[in-house]
């Protein structure tokens, strides 16, 4: 605390002096503590250790929904987008009206565009997935503006109505590889 007050937080031996309390009297609080102090270092696998610690020990279903972003977003920032989603989804069970992390799920399958499918239409389908998600971060009124203008911007970028005539497979599943993993139906002309 003495440290804490004198502002010497970033001394090695703050850090060291956190771990060791944490150690002594383990909880939600003091793991997301460490954790923020072990990111501001750039640690960023071992605080994503304690933050999964912290996520395990905490009761409260909103602070675990809060909890299980922050780890995603960890996660997603470190290209780690299939564990990131599956912390996203936690989030989303803990807390469903919170549209953040349809947002970010929907931003990694958009990134992700080029890297997953056999071609080009393929590649642009995944575009289809990212409008999907970004329009259920809609049901989140503070989202609304934001969650449609994605959706619009991810179905611009989608295959246009003459690229799925071209190919002539309306109505067929596509299946998306890589870390996505997932389906998606070609729509109807």
């Amino acid at each position: 605390n003495r440290m804490y007050n004198k502002e010497c937080t970033e001394d090695p031996l703050y850090i060291t002096l956190v771990k060791a309390y944490d150690e002594t009297a383990p909880s939600a609080d003091t793991k997301v503590f460490v954790a923020g102090l072990l990111l501001k270092d750039g640690k960023t696998n071992e605080a994503l250790n304690y933050f999964r610690e912290a996520y395990d020990l905490q009761t409260d279903p909103y602070k675990k929904g809060l909890l299980a972003e922050k780890i995603a977003h960890a996660l997603k920032r470190k290209g780690r987008y299939g564990e990131a989603r599956n912390y996203y989804y936690d989030a989303l069970k803990l807390n469903p009206s919170n549209g953040r992390p349809h947002l970010a799920i929907a931003a990694m399958y958009a990134s992700s565009a080029n890297d997953c499918g056999t071609d080009v239409f393929n590649k642009r389908a995944v575009y289809w997935l990212a409008e999907a998600e970004a329009r259920k971060a809609g049901s989140d009124p503070k989202l609304a503006s934001a969650a449609a203008q994605s959706a619009a911007s991810y179905k611009a970028k989608a295959p246009s109505k003459s690229d799925i005539f071209g190919k002539g497979n309306q109505g067929q599943t596509i299946n998306i590889g890589c870390w996505i993993n997932r389906s998606v139906t070609v729509p109807n002309l």
